[in-house]
């Protein structure tokens, strides 16, 4: 698996494009994107997709206008898998991404404030686009290796189902997030997970 750190701390001096990433941090007012988490481990990984197809319809896969637009929203995520399979890490798993907001977990669980207790992993897609075989394999790999660190299996969700109809119906939020969407297939990816599983065992 491809693997590259781009943490979103106001010290990274990566360029995107002609500017530091730790200088667009920086206009946020923060040091860093994260906190620190007020539970153990987490036991839990949202799935989500971005892009900057709204802004950027031309270049919607930038990695340059992705991460400029989580700063100037002030967000994050753990992780962001590109369309050809590359993982970016953007927050260490110890703390907290600001990555579902309102949100809360399907019956039983009932849990509110996912950030608290989850992993959040974006894949580089749009609403039509669809996602391709090697993000597949690379998501399937890095929840493995996550479920390696943390030392036990975790509850995998889409942003769609923490932070949808319910979670505006309970008052946790005005908007309805629709990501990673019907075109994410599930199925596919928990097949993957299996023969991961499978192999290390």
């Amino acid at each position: 698996m491809q693997f590259t750190d781009l943490l979103l701390e106001s010290t990274n001096e990566t360029l995107l494009g002609n500017r530091m990433l730790g200088e667009i941090v920086q206009a946020t007012g923060s040091r860093e994107l994260w906190s620190e988490r007020s539970t153990s481990d987490p036991d839990v990984t949202v799935i989500h997709y971005s892009s900057a197809i709204l802004r950027y319809p031309e270049a919607p896969f930038s990695l340059e206008h992705i991460l400029s637009i989580f700063c100037e929203y002030g967000v994050s995520s753990h992780f962001l898998i590109d369309r050809t399979g590359m993982v970016y890490r953007l927050v260490p798993i110890e703390k907290k991404a600001w990555h579902c907001g309102g949100s809360i977990m399907p019956e039983p669980d009932n849990r509110q404030a996912v950030n608290d207790f989850s992993i959040g992993i974006e894949l580089m897609a749009t609403a039509r686009s669809g996602f391709t075989t090697r993000q597949y394999e690379a998501l399937a790999q890095l929840c493995i290796e996550n479920e390696r660190i943390v030392g036990h299996t975790m509850q995998y969700v889409g942003h769609d189902i923490i932070a949808g109809e319910r979670a505006v119906t309970l008052g946790l939020r005005t908007d309805v997030k629709t990501d990673p969407g019907s075109l994410f297939q599930w199925n596919l990816f928990y097949g993957m997970l299996s023969s991961r599983r499978s192999a290390a065992s």
